[in-house]
């Protein structure tokens, strides 16, 4: 669900706080001329002699003009390519553009919705859903205010006690039918699992899931070995749940990275590729949750959870980018920038890791054309300077932003800060 922009689009990137960075990764400024206004979705865009990052490929298309009409990218071709009348002409000048970001765990919230666009992040996926939020979605999607577009999963279901607001509870299998009709008529994208629930109630929400053709997402349950849980087919797992058990038995969350077993990494790793599940890993959280630990086993829990990763890539498993934006941990939007970087730590190369937070990310969504700059695709993508794919934090700064097909220049270049705060929370919705 994007917003129809029509007029001035209102990110007001000149009143947001951006500090510098002491390092500039964006390469050399482009030499062209400066960069045209704001202009309304409704107008088309050429963008010429731009080197176009389509992201189905580690490929980089050089020197071709983009057209883009009616919100999504009409055509691609070389300077002679037949131009709409009236289009907007924006000179590229040997820049790259790319598709925008999109982040695949966040907890929006209505205060936090600009911040994502004006980070280049133009569609995520809620992980918590709440009563208001549809109205919300719609908001953005008639132009009323600037956000992402907002794919969202159900309240979490979960076991007593409470750990997070609308919580729907499910305490016995027999339970499990009701709750999950109860969330697909509420028209969640998938059914939320969360960490208290007993491995009866688990495998029943699975089971009624699977008849109702909706997905399971979420915190493998304390109570179900990981194994459980990708033999029954839960489609993404969030931060890692349930290979901390397996990895340093009788141990959670940052506490079981400290001092895990990596002899176990590559198992679980092809185990979790031969199921097709999919792992959001939140690296960038966990390292501002670290904080709360000693310098020693800081630098464990970093370097333990990007062994994993690495372990999952090497295995070919799938992985999302998410940041776990919207508990007080991490900042909205920048902070997504931090878990591409954390991705490539883990060993993933810049085209990887940026697969994660669009192509990939947009298959998951199944959304056609979604985290891809080929045509047809929908017009939601960045203008950078510098190639992102020789270094994934070129995309901190960004020219301008295409939002469903309007036009957003960045008022000056502006780098956006490191995006983790100090840990204030010691869990993951």
């Amino acid at each position: 669900m994007i917003p129809a922009i029509a007029g001035a689009v209102r990110f007001g990137f000149s009143t947001l706080l951006l500090v510098a960075l002491g390092v500039n990764c964006a390469g050399p400024a482009p030499t062209g001329p400066a960069d045209p206004p704001t202009a309304p979705a409704t107008r088309p865009l050429v963008l010429q002699n731009v080197n176009v990052i389509g992201m189905t490929t580690a490929q980089v298309a050089r020197g071709r003009t983009v057209i883009i009409v009616d919100g999504r990218i009409a055509a691609i071709g070389d300077a002679t390519i037949s131009r709409p009348p009236g289009a907007l002409v924006i000179e590229g000048a040997g820049r790259y553009l790319m598709p925008s970001l999109i982040d695949m765990h966040v907890h929006i919230r209505t205060a936090d919705v600009e911040k994502y666009p004006a980070a280049g992040v133009t569609t995520v996926r809620n992980m918590w859903g709440w009563r208001g939020l549809a109205a919300l979605a719609q908001r953005i999607e008639d132009g009323d205010v600037s956000g992402p577009r907002i794919v969202s999963a159900s309240p979490g279901l979960d076991g007593e006690p409470a750990q997070w607001p609308e919580t729907r509870f499910v305490l016995r299998p027999d339970q499990a039918a009701a709750a999950v009709a109860e969330q697909v008529a509420a028209g969640w994208r998938w059914i939320k699992v969360y960490t208290s629930l007993t491995l009866p109630a688990y495998e029943a929400i699975v089971a009624e899931a699977k008849q109702a053709g909706i997905g399971v997402v979420g915190h493998v349950p304390a109570a179900v070995p990981i194994e459980t849980a990708l033999g029954l087919g839960q489609h993404s797992i969030e931060h890692l749940t349930g290979y901390d058990a397996r990895v340093n038995p009788g141990r959670s969350g940052t506490w079981a990275w400290i001092a895990p077993d990596p002899s176990r990494y590559e198992s679980l790793a092809r185990l979790t590729k031969d199921a097709g599940a999919w792992n959001c890993p939140t690296l960038a959280i966990y390292s501002a949750l670290a904080k709360q630990h000693r310098a020693g086993e800081r630098q464990a829990i970093i370097a333990q959870r990007r062994a994993f990763v690495g372990a999952l890539h090497r295995a070919g498993a799938r992985l999302l980018a998410g940041s776990d934006a919207g508990i007080d941990v991490v900042a909205p939007g920048e902070s997504l920038h931090d878990e591409l970087f954390e991705l490539v730590a883990a060993g993933l190369s810049p085209y990887q890791a940026l697969r994660a937070a669009t192509v990939d990310a947009g298959a998951f969504l199944e959304i056609e054309g979604l985290g891809t700059a080929v045509v047809g695709a929908p017009a939601d993508l960045l203008l950078v300077t510098g190639n992102p794919l020789e270094h994934v934090d070129r995309i901190r700064t960004f020219d301008g932003l295409i939002h469903r097909g309007a036009w957003i220049p960045a008022e000056r270049r502006v780098t956006l800060r490191l995006g983790v705060l100090d840990g204030r929370a010691s869990g993951n919705p």
